[in-house]
């Protein structure tokens, strides 16, 4: 999606550049120009807020595009980092918890977009779901997936 990608390049860009910031306020540091330093740092941590702010757009956006009319018992985190994933799992947890759903299938995904084609995402949502009282099964309804029941942790 066009706007995804368009956000996301977006806060690499501000990543890029708060890098940069930090790499040469650690040069005017250890160049005794503390001044200069803290200027460079406070710019980097600018940067930063604006990457994050970016990056949260871009989540938003695609869980919302991935998640418009699926059932409350389905959430597809495609397109999402682990962090912002853990926390959108956290809550349908929650919610499904909370509106006495039996079940929850969580699409992760198989890993295929990932470096080396090794999954973050399903690992890393499989460890989190494993500290609640339920019961987790991977690989259901299909390899992508993990299928959660509720109360039989």
């Amino acid at each position: 999606d066009s706007e995804y990608t368009r956000l996301r390049e977006m806060a690499h860009q501000e990543a890029e550049k708060r890098n940069d910031c930090y790499a040469r306020s650690k040069v005017a540091y250890q160049n005794g120009d503390g001044g200069l330093a803290k200027q460079l740092s406070n710019q980097g941590h600018q940067h930063d807020n604006t990457m994050n702010r970016y990056n949260n757009q871009a989540a938003d956006y695609i869980y919302k595009l991935k998640n418009q009319g699926r059932s409350p018992t389905e959430i597809d985190l495609h397109g999402l980092f682990v962090k912002e994933a853990s926390a959108r799992v956290e809550e349908a947890i929650k919610r499904c918890e909370r509106e006495n759903y039996d079940h929850l299938i969580i699409i992760v995904g198989k890993g295929l977009h990932s470096t080396g084609n090794i999954a973050k995402l399903k690992p890393a949502i499989l460890d989190l779901v494993k500290r609640y009282n339920v019961h987790v099964e991977p690989n259901k309804p299909n390899p992508g997936c993990l299928f959660v029941e509720f109360g039989k942790g």
